[in-house]
């Protein structure tokens, strides 16, 4: 875990995850504190804003943001609310991890680092764009929308205006980025637990029985271990993508078709920071997606590892014992989002094809 300290460290700072010592009522009230005039007041002024258009025109320019935003609330009130079971699903991965299995997990974290920092550089340089692009329009309009109390378009109010925008969206643009990561990271571990189940059957394969069956039984009891901390990882897990998934298409949609009213010559910089936002955005699908497709991957290789031992030179006690295991192992393990659909791949492209369905759609209708 040494090699992603600095996701949950982060987490700390933004109230996401659960404080060694919360002994303090100031650290208990922070997580609080921070989100409820920053990230709910600034999704609910969004949604104003949508809500008091005039026109399709004017509310396409903040939906795309607030549908982003709705996903956000829905996983900050997850992890708040699930924030034991969080930090005690890893305490349970960390204590399942052997000696053996250290090297392979470093270097798979390592490489998850380097994703991380990657999907965390992209939204930050999205909010970026968005921050500066609007000081070089001829008019007073802000990075991203919402509905504003005041008249903020004058040099003072417009000052005001912006700095909470920019404030609100950096803490909600980390948020966002922080708890993606987390999802896809327990999504990651419970593969990786897979995985070295499977490389310990692979060693079996010249062994005998002898020398096979105690590691055999051990694997077997170790797979019921992992099972039961897969479901907990789906508990975690579910509800975000499930609102993520469902949310993106209408997300992608609404962003393609305010790039198509904007055009490249009106605004250059905010054209920019949009197709930057698209492009975080599909990532931000994919992510979840491959780590649950990987899980299943890993998981169901069982079933050939468990074959390719040496179980033609076992007793027929043994081999009963082999065929009750690939009994269990008929059935799938699969990660799903509610009772809706099976995190993976598929529900990827299919999120981009309901976008570009949308997409076509709502082109027709402001036609």
């Amino acid at each position: 875990m040494s090699a992603v300290r600095t996701v949950f460290q982060l987490q700390k700072y933004l109230g996401l995850w659960k404080l060694q010592d919360e002994s303090s009522w100031m650290k208990r009230i922070y997580p609080f504190v921070l989100h409820l005039p920053l990230t709910f007041t600034q999704i609910a002024l969004m949604w104003l804003e949508v809500i008091t258009s005039n026109d399709l025109e004017q509310a396409g320019r903040v939906m795309y943001m607030s549908l982003t935003q709705l996903p956000l609330l829905i996983k900050v009130i997850n992890i708040w609310y699930r924030q034991e079971e969080a930090y005690n699903f890893m305490e349970q991965v960390e204590k399942f991890v052997e000696t053996e299995d250290v090297k392979l997990l470093e270097r798979e974290e390592r490489h998850f680092k380097h994703i991380y920092y990657l999907y965390l550089g992209g939204s930050i340089t999205v909010a970026l764009f968005g921050y500066i692009s609007v000081f070089f329009q001829d008019t007073y309009e802000l990075p991203f929308g919402y509905y504003v109390p005041f008249e903020w378009q004058n040099p003072q109010g417009y000052f005001y205006a912006w700095g909470y925008n920019v404030l609100a969206m950096t803490v909600c643009c980390l948020s966002n980025a922080q708890l993606d990561s987390m999802g896809c990271y327990f999504m990651l571990k419970i593969s990786l637990l897979y995985r070295c189940l499977n490389i310990r059957l692979m060693a079996l394969q010249q062994e005998s029985e002898s020398k096979a069956l105690p590691e055999l039984r051990r694997i077997f009891q170790r797979h019921t271990q992992v099972h039961l901390l897969t479901r907990q990882c789906e508990l975690l897990v579910s509800p975000y993508v499930l609102s993520q998934v469902v949310l993106s298409a209408f997300i992608l949609c609404f962003s393609g078709y305010r790039l198509v009213q904007m055009g490249w010559k009106q605004n250059p910089g905010l054209f920019l920071a949009i197709l930057q936002f698209m492009a975080v955005m599909i990532v931000q699908i994919f992510l979840p997606c491959y780590y649950g497709n990987q899980l299943t991957v890993h998981a169901n290789q069982l079933t050939n590892s468990v074959f390719n031992t040496n179980w033609l030179e076992y007793t027929a006690k043994t081999r009963k014992e082999l065929i009750c295991y690939m009994e269990f192992l008929k059935r799938p393990v699969k990660v799903r989002a509610g009772i809706f659909f099976e995190i993976g791949l598929p529900i990827f492209m299919k999120t981009i094809n309901n976008a570009y369905t949308f997409f076509a759609l709502l082109l027709n209708l402001s036609k």
